[in-house]
């Protein structure tokens, strides 16, 4: 088996990509469960990780992370399985057994796996897993804001989004640029992948030794990928397949001001990916960091959250961890 993971921003078509690889009878890519993240990030909370009470504690807490309903899974850890899947300190196999157990329930070879902010713990990944391969997916920034500003689980309106999304890939092209040339990554544009899905997939799965299979565009009547698309407003589309024009919509949904500010914050990285800017450097030099930073307070005064059950869960799982004390 192989562990293989997905660079992408939120909200810019990252479960899209996951279910689509998901479709290849090889391939399984689970709805994501954000367990790499929190635990790489805050494994020194634990250390010495080979203390049994220290090991016990971060098994609690991956336990938490597994059992919460923020996404839904075929296998279903059992209490005390997850000490019989690794020996007690190591962390890279117990992770590696995570995911294996539920490629195992699917009958499948290779995992692709969604995390967010990869970049933040990418050096674990590399050490542990070197045989892996990396698919990094960007998607044009003004979309992703409109997509951000819509779901009504995400904090903030555009100006957040694209400050995210600008942070993202400066750190995303960064590793992707080193790990293209050792052949361990490939990149591929949103757009491209829903008007061009056979051909953008075979990029991905020859980078695995894998062929297109046609069924792979049927990925949405997938049994868990349906029940999945109901336990959350921001999956909905899973269930509705390939939507070939999910694109530009930024263009009617979003202000004049709206896209100025994305542009203005995202300029470089945008022209560099291959997204024209619709207004001049000219227009764009005339927003000022001050104009940009009372839109953002704007945006976080009218914001109301609406976070489904999993997701707060979730959410309270890693602040445990965050805060859990040294």
């Amino acid at each position: 088996m192989s562990l293989n993971f997905l660079m992408c921003s939120e909200r810019s078509g990252s479960n899209f990509v996951t279910k689509l690889l998901n479709g290849h009878s090889a391939v399984c890519g689970p709805s994501t469960k954000h367990i790499f993240n929190p635990v790489i990030r805050n494994l020194f909370r634990y250390e010495p990780l080979d203390h049994p009470s220290n090991w016990d504690s971060l098994l609690t807490d991956i336990q938490s992370l597994l059992d919460v309903p923020f996404s839904i899974w075929e296998h279903s850890f059992k209490p005390g399985e997850l000490r019989k899947l690794a020996p007690e300190g190591d962390i890279a196999q117990l992770l590696e057994r995570i995911f294996y157990a539920e490629a195992e329930a699917h009958g499948k070879e290779h995992l692709f796996i969604k995390e967010n902010q990869l970049y933040e713990f990418f050096p674990f990944l590399l050490i542990h897993y070197p045989a892996s391969r990396y698919l990094y997916q960007v998607r044009d920034p003004r979309d992703m804001a409109l997509s951000w500003k819509k779901n009504p689980a995400h904090p903030g309106g555009v100006i957040k989004a694209a400050r995210q999304w600008k942070k993202d890939q400066q750190q995303y092209l960064k590793l992707f640029r080193e790990l293209e040339r050792e052949g361990a990554a490939v990149m591929i544009r949103y757009e491209d992948l829903i008007e061009n899905p056979e051909e953008e997939l075979e990029k991905m799965l020859s980078l695995l030794g894998l062929v297109y299979e046609e069924g792979m565009l049927s990925f949405h009547q997938d049994r868990l990928t349906q029940k999945n698309a109901e336990t959350q407003q921001a999956w909905k589309n899973l269930s509705r397949g390939v939507l070939s024009g999910n694109k530009n919509k930024y263009r009617s949904e979003l202000s004049e001001e709206e896209v100025r500010s994305v542009e203005k914050i995202c300029y470089h990285e945008m022209k560099l990916l291959g997204y024209l800017p619709e207004f001049s450097p000219t227009e764009l030099s005339r927003v000022t960091d001050i104009e940009l930073e009372l839109a953002e307070k704007r945006e976080l005064d009218e914001i109301r959250l609406q976070r489904p059950e999993g997701v707060t869960a979730n959410m309270e799982i890693k602040k445990r961890m965050y805060r859990r004390p040294v």
